[in-house]
């Protein structure tokens, strides 16, 4: 079992892995409590494999586009 601290720090991170253009998304904050640990987890998870995802494309595609405007 996450202790205060540890949710609020998984909290924040939820917040900062859906933020968009440097601009949080406020999550409310009434909603989270009902979130259990496991759900509080697997959230930041699932969200940070997405960005790691994105980000990985992202490299894809600046690579593909380098080597087309290289040529």
């Amino acid at each position: 079992m996450l202790n205060n601290q540890d949710r609020e720090n998984i909290i924040e991170e939820i917040k900062e892995l859906i933020s968009t253009n440097d601009k949080p998304t406020e999550i409310e904050p009434s909603l989270l409590k009902y979130f259990d640990d496991e759900e509080l987890i697997s959230t930041r998870d699932t969200l940070l494999s997405k960005k790691i995802y994105l980000k990985e494309e992202t490299i894809k595609w600046f690579d593909e586009l380098y080597e087309k405007v290289k040529e």
